[in-house]
């Protein structure tokens, strides 16, 4: 099993960061305090297999649906098995996403510290090396939204203001 979580992908793009002055194999401090914000000294990650794309697009749908607006997404995969290996701690909780059928696909990687979240890092790293991320427009993310809505997964109220109007056709428009 794999664990998903969005990212801003130019933060993590080596080419990108020897441009802004880092070295090779570098990590900006940006990719570390924009996308690896924790909270109680936890990470928060979806359950997905990555060799199916409906599995990543349901971690995709549970970020999503959680936001308060639409925008494209990029989701990166890390291996489970390769994180209880090099020692962390992996619980399974209940994630926040108004999609009920996802819930329980929620995991924390808990007990991090400044040394553990850099080793984060790293793994995140080497994925998108690896290419184990997928972009999803905002048009992609506005038809899974829409679809899970018109299925009954989401219940239209439960998203924010702006995702409402947007997939109701009030938003602007793409």
């Amino acid at each position: 099993m794999d664990l998903a979580r969005k990212i801003s992908r130019a933060k993590w793009d080596s080419n990108l960061n020897n441009e802004r002055g880092l070295a090779k194999g570098e990590i900006s401090a940006d990719a570390v305090t924009d996308d690896l914000r924790t909270q109680n000294n936890t990470l928060s990650f979806w359950q997905c297999n990555s060799s199916e794309n409906s599995s990543i697009e349901n971690a995709a749908l549970a970020i999503a649906a959680a936001g308060n607006r639409l925008d494209r997404l990029d989701i990166v995969w890390l291996s489970d098995s390769e994180l209880r290996n090099d020692g962390f701690a992996l619980k399974r909780t209940d994630g926040r996403t108004p999609v009920t059928d996802l819930v329980k696909s929620h995991v924390d990687i808990c007990n991090l510290d400044y040394v553990r979240l850099g080793n984060i890092a790293n793994h995140l790293k080497v994925a998108v090396q690896n290419e184990q991320i997928s972009r999803l427009s905002k048009n992609q993310v506005k038809r899974l939204l829409t679809l899970a809505v018109s299925q009954g997964r989401i219940a239209l109220k439960d998203l924010s203001e702006e995702i409402r109007n947007e997939i109701s056709g009030q938003g602007e428009q793409d």
